[in-house]
């Protein structure tokens, strides 16, 4: 099992969850301060309409969804996160089998990682993982630390 800075790169080993924003909390109060700033500035919905820049009500929908989360995303190996992909099937199966990455299964790449929705994520998933075989974890997680660092 990994242990220590290790224990934060996701089962599917393409985020680093000690340097996510979402798992640090930022992201939250980030929208919490756009949220107060837009409900403060009407004008801003009537510049967003009349330059066809979004669609405000959707806009502020996501920002109020995002605004609501009470605490941050608890990250991939201690109980998963709200944040990405809640049911992951690579987190799930890597759980189900006792393996920390999926290029530790048998079958990997399985069918699950091959088939599905999100497919370009799921062949992210796949290639990610050969990578880790192939580098190590050690060398692996200073790679996302240099790519996730502030």
């Amino acid at each position: 099992m990994v242990e220590g800075e290790q224990q934060y790169v996701s089962y599917c080993g393409r985020y680093y969850c000690a340097l996510c924003q979402y798992h640090k909390g930022t992201v939250v109060e980030a929208a919490k301060r756009l949220l107060t700033f837009v409900e403060r500035i009407g004008s801003l919905k009537l510049i967003a309409e009349a330059q066809e820049a979004c669609d405000y009500e959707e806009f502020t929908k996501g920002l109020e969804w995002l605004a609501s989360k009470t605490e941050p995303c608890k990250g991939c190996r201690f109980g998963g996160g709200w944040s990405w992909w809640p049911d992951c099937p690579a987190r799930n199966c890597c759980i189900r089998k006792g393996v920390d990455f999926c290029f530790e299964c048998d079958q990997f790449p399985c069918r699950n990682l091959q088939k599905g929705t999100l497919p370009e994520a799921r062949k992210s998933i796949i290639d990610t993982n050969k990578q880790i075989e192939k580098e190590g974890i050690a060398r692996w997680l200073q790679i996302l630390k240099e790519k996730y660092r502030p």
